[in-house]
């Protein structure tokens, strides 16, 4: 059944009454569950006053209410509250500068919507921004990333499904072939096959392309068709149609947007640049030697770019360091040979996923020194 979103409903948390936050939420049509306006203890406050945030879409945080609570004994609390609920945190930190552990710390959480102006003009317009269906983005909140905090990613093989977050609010992830039939499709439906296993996160498909395949899902009987968001809901994918206007999907407020742009050696300049804009680019190829030319093509179109992945089908195990090799050292790296996909709707390639989202989600049994994520580019030189 479809989710009503029309009614919102937040909490805010407050050392003092703000109106000027109400009056912008109200002006929103978010409504307010409750208030709590007071100094507390927060560990205290949230095992005693506020036990259950089920029901609830925005959780606004002024840190003026826990002045005499710890760093740590907050981060914890964020924690717990992310584990739990699928809800969005705010943080009002009115006062607080650049290079403060305890933004740091925040944002190392994925937390991004942080308020820290005192001006009241600039306060309502990132309030309003924050409500917005991106939100407060990653490039926004980088301010506050301070380098020598731990982050908490994890990296062993056994994937613990309740503890996985994501560090990133929303996450863009571009799929193209090299060129038709090498199977963006099915890779773009098995990675959100893969990432809709996890309990507390969500991701989406939107054929990005002309193909018009998702309206063939039409005709299984597993299928539930949503027409006024020309959207099919199929083995727990909820799988869009090209889209006319992007926001339309985005005010669902997926973790994960995967798209689907089909060949990239079809597409136009402007499709191109709209690809290589997502956080996250994955290029699928074949590995026959009449296929290495628009391979080079694609490769060389994302100069610079350090999110780019390789995925290569239909190669013999022998051939892979040779293939490897070939690509020079630069992506050599990147490249991953993927597992024989029959069925899109079954989960395969997991380490491969794992790998390649390891940047932008958090486990929190698992602790390792922050580690930048840097992916030298293969050039190659044009006549």
């Amino acid at each position: 059944m479809e989710e009503n979103y029309t009614f919102k409903k937040y909490i805010y948390i407050s050392a003092n009454i703000r109106a000027d936050l109400e009056n912008v939420m109200k002006e929103s049509k978010i409504y307010q569950s409750i208030r709590f306006i007071n100094t507390y203890d927060i560990e205290l406050f949230f095992r005693t006053e506020l036990k259950n945030l089920k029901g609830i879409d925005y959780l606004i945080i002024d840190l003026s209410a826990f002045c005499s609570s710890k760093d740590n004994e907050i981060i914890d609390c964020l924690k717990l509250i992310r584990q739990k609920y699928d809800l969005r945190i705010i943080i009002i930190a009115e006062g607080y500068k650049q290079g403060d552990f305890l933004l740091g710390k925040i944002f190392n959480l994925g937390i991004y919507n942080i308020i820290t102006t005192n001006n009241d003009y600039y306060f309502i317009e990132e309030l309003k921004k924050t409500l917005t269906p991106e939100g407060m983005t990653f490039g926004n909140a980088m301010k506050y990333q301070v380098e020598d905090l731990s982050l908490n990613i994890g990296t062993n093989k056994t994937i613990v499904k309740e503890n996985y977050i994501k560090v990133k609010q929303t996450v863009t992830i571009g799929i193209a072939s090299s060129e038709r039939h090498q199977g963006a499709t099915t890779l773009a439906l098995n990675l959100a096959k893969y990432i809709n296993s996890f309990e507390n996160i969500s991701a989406c498909y939107i054929e990005n392309n002309n193909h018009n395949s998702i309206q063939a899902l039409e005709r299984l009987s597993e299928a539930i068709k949503f027409t006024d968001r020309k959207m099919i809901r199929y083995k727990d994918i909820d799988c869009y149609e090209k889209p006319e206007n992007i926001a339309e999907i985005q005010k669902y407020e997926y973790s994960f947007y995967i798209y689907d742009f089909g060949a990239f050696n079809e597409m136009s300049d402007e499709m191109k640049n709209n690809f290589i804009s997502r956080d996250l680019k994955l290029i699928v190829s074949g590995s026959k030697v009449w296929e290495e030319e628009k391979l080079v093509d694609c490769l060389f179109a994302l100069e610079n770019d350090k999110q780019s992945f390789l995925f290569v089908n239909f190669i013999k195990n022998d051939d892979r360091e040779k293939f490897k090799k070939s690509m020079g050292n630069d992506w050599e790296q990147k490249i991953n040979f993927s597992e024989l996909i029959l069925d899109p709707f079954e989960t395969k390639n997991k380490s491969l996923y794992e790998n390649i989202l390891h940047p932008y989600m958090l486990n929190q049994t698992i602790k390792e020194e922050k580690k930048k994520f840097a992916f030298p580019m293969f050039k190659r030189k044009r006549g």
